[in-house]
């Protein structure tokens, strides 16, 4: 009778020095079960980087695993006429517990920024409105419209046409045009996104290839002569070509189920 209890010790005490060891790598120790709420969405429509969009997901998730958290990420991007809202709420591998709202482009022209929280306690990814992304975006003033005119669109599943749409851009931003797969967190997507975008910059999410738990992939679209070719941006080489298949599996057919 003596061996199941000195067992049970021995795997309390593993336990107990995984705890600790995560504890000084700066994780947080996690309950054997985590309860999380569970659900994605794409929203498409305009002023979104003005106006709070809401929403109450009342589907959770359960886990008994160990090294389990909650998260939530947001993603927003605005072309002027147009904006999508990409948001996320599960369970997630373990991670560091992080609340960070990143501004990568505040206009003029596109705007692009995203909200991650990742969390440890029950149904703690409670985000209920773009409020917590919107209250650290600070919007460029806008400037005076210059003498370059480039398209502007920002589709779903589908080309931009280089030709159609064209406005003039404000001074000192360009024309920008890029592919862009997103994944993660129960979504998959392709946006071709056609705006303007400051002058000293060529990318819109800096290299980035993730975001909370999103994988980014942007293919810049060089405008020729006659057509429009493709460069994929030299950070998101290696995860373009691994997650190349994915991207052009069935889920990029369109919106994936809201779960």
């Amino acid at each position: 009778m003596g061996r199941p209890e000195r067992s049970l010790r021995s795997h309390g005490s593993l336990r107990i020095q995984c705890a600790l060891l995560l504890s000084l790598l700066g994780f947080v120790p996690l309950s054997d079960s985590l309860t999380c709420l569970d659900g994605s969405m794409v929203k498409f429509g305009s002023n979104l980087t003005k106006e709070a969009v809401d929403w109450v997901e009342k589907l959770t998730v359960s886990s008994d695993a160990f090294m389990v958290m909650c998260q939530e990420t947001m993603m927003l991007i605005d072309v002027g006429e147009q904006s999508v809202l990409l948001w996320s709420k599960s369970l997630t591998k373990l991670s560091s517990e992080i609340k960070k709202a990143q501004v990568f482009s505040s206009g003029p022209g596109i705007v692009a920024a995203s909200y991650a929280h990742f969390c440890s306690t029950e149904n703690c990814n409670k985000a209920t409105s773009t409020k917590v992304l919107l209250d650290s975006l600070s919007l460029a003033a806008s400037s005076k419209l210059g003498t370059t005119k480039c398209p502007v669109c920002l589709h779903f599943k589908g080309s931009c046409d280089p030709k159609s749409n064209l406005a003039l851009c404000p001074v000192n931003t360009k024309c920008y045009a890029s592919s862009m797969g997103i994944s993660g967190g129960s979504l998959s997507i392709f946006l071709n996104i056609f705006g303007c975008l400051d002058s000293s910059r060529n990318v819109l999410f800096n290299n980035q290839t993730s975001i909370g738990v999103m994988n980014v992939r942007e293919i810049l679209e060089v405008q020729s002569s006659n057509s429009l070719s493709h460069v994929l941006v030299p950070g998101t080489l290696l995860t373009w070509t691994l997650g190349l298949s994915a991207l052009l599996s069935p889920l990029y057919a369109g919106i994936s189920p809201l779960c």
